[in-house]
């Protein structure tokens, strides 16, 4: 029961698996660990921050149709700086 725990927290850094102790949660809810060896804090599963390639086509498509910014961020639940940020690398890439 406890070695299936433990044989997935490996450190990431010094890639033991000896003591790996619980340290808190990181701001999305996840546990957090702590290397008794090396010291390094890290998390097992981190989520992924950002939105998808298919988001962002999405958003770059209603603003080449002439909608807004923050219409775009409305639509798709997000931030119109987000959209804008899009379009000017969309831009500066020859899109």
């Amino acid at each position: 029961m406890g070695t299936a725990n433990k044989e997935e927290k490996v450190c990431p850094k010094c890639g033991t698996d000896e003591k790996q102790r619980k340290y808190g949660l990181n701001g999305s809810g996840n546990q957090r660990y702590k290397c008794g060896v090396c010291k390094r804090e890290y998390t097992l599963k981190p989520m992924q921050r950002g939105y998808d390639t298919q988001t962002k086509e999405q958003a770059l498509k209603l603003l080449t149709q002439g909608m807004t910014g923050r219409g775009v961020g409305k639509a798709l639940g997000m931030s119109k700086a987000n959209a804008y940020r899009w379009a000017r690398e969309a831009s500066k890439k020859g899109r």
